[in-house]
């Protein structure tokens, strides 16, 4: 046999082994689309400052729990601290929905701003479990720091942000 013979002969084979196994491989299929399909709805959540709630309070002094009706009138000395407490109205919409309501103080500014720290009361944040609308007092403490200097006397300070936010948890 010469070179051009066996080369076909051998290209057959191996076409013939490839075709058999191509051959037993079934040629029916069927498939069906669901007939239960529908349309989806995203949850959301959502907060919200009652109305007349929210307020300025003593937390240490000579007259703890003692409301501060004008922030401004007020002389802070090392040492002190404040409190802003609101009722908050928290909406969640989905079965499977949590969420934290984080209270913060952002954008302290003024003089006093280095000297002032903020930190949340009642451990710091509120856990959101059930769906539909709950409401929550929420606090932030604001201290005056206890070590600061005489540079600070007769300073101010400004405390505008105070607010929380409500975030999905897992």
């Amino acid at each position: 046999m010469n070179k051009v013979t066996k080369g076909a002969l051998a290209a057959a084979a191996g076409a013939a082994i490839l075709a058999g196994g191509a051959g037993t491989m079934a040629a029916w299929n069927s498939n069906t689309q669901a007939t239960d399909g529908g349309t989806i709805t995203a949850g959301s959540l959502n907060v919200v400052q009652k109305a007349g709630t929210g307020g300025w309070a003593w937390v240490n002094g000579t007259t703890p729990g003692a409301a501060i009706p004008n922030l401004e009138a007020i002389k802070l000395v090392p040492g002190d601290q404040i409190q802003y407490t609101a009722t908050y109205d928290v909406t969640l919409v989905g079965q499977n929905l949590k969420a934290e309501l984080v209270p913060t103080l952002t954008g302290v500014s003024g003089d006093l701003a280095n000297s002032l720290t903020a930190t949340n009361t009642g451990g710091g944040t509120v856990q959101v479990n059930q769906p539909g609308t709950t409401s929550h007092d929420v606090s932030t403490v604001v201290t005056f720091s206890p070590s600061a200097d005489n540079d600070t006397m007769t300073k101010t300070g400004v405390l505008s942000g105070v607010s929380v936010t409500l975030t999905q948890k897992q």
